[in-house]
């Protein structure tokens, strides 16, 4: 699966290239060819013109995510660091380029991405990684459970 994303990926960046080659402007082929909107739209159709790479950084950040959750299962406090980590990169990059089509769209991802990141550490305290009373875990999960409902 990620292979074939990956090539997906690499066809959208040279569809982009080619076009900013030939018109200056990397959304003429990727949003005025039916073709290619229709094939490889489903990848960056979210993301302004000038940010259809951003494709390459959201399958590197769900690889990575999919890694530690697979690979980190007999080390919880490894697994909920590095998921702090991946978050904590994926939020800065998506609050700093600002990848997607409009300033809504742009604060809903931001407001998903520190939900994300807020889970994560969520995940680091729930796996008693500071060796805090089981008091602080019931309190910090009716929290979670909260703030989930809230944001869901």
């Amino acid at each position: 699966m990620a292979a074939a994303l990956g090539w997906a990926s690499y066809k959208v960046i040279t569809l982009a290239k080619k076009s900013v080659d030939m018109h200056k402007n990397p959304a003429y082929i990727l949003y005025s060819d039916p073709e290619c909107l229709n094939k490889w739209g489903f990848l960056y159709v979210q993301y302004k013109a000038t940010s259809y790479y951003f494709v390459v950084a959201m399958l590197v950040y769900i690889i990575f995510k999919a890694v530690f959750i697979a690979f980190a299962q007999k080390s919880p406090i490894a697994q909920a660091v590095g998921l702090v980590i991946v978050e904590a990169g994926f939020l800065i990059a998506v609050s700093v380029l600002r990848p997607f089509m409009d300033k809504k769209t742009n604060i809903f991802n931001i407001s998903i991405s520190v939900v994300n990141f807020v889970n994560a550490i969520f995940l680091l305290i729930f796996s008693d990684a500071f060796g805090q009373p089981e008091m602080v875990s019931g309190v910090m999960g009716v929290i979670f459970a909260l703030y989930n409902v809230i944001f869901a």
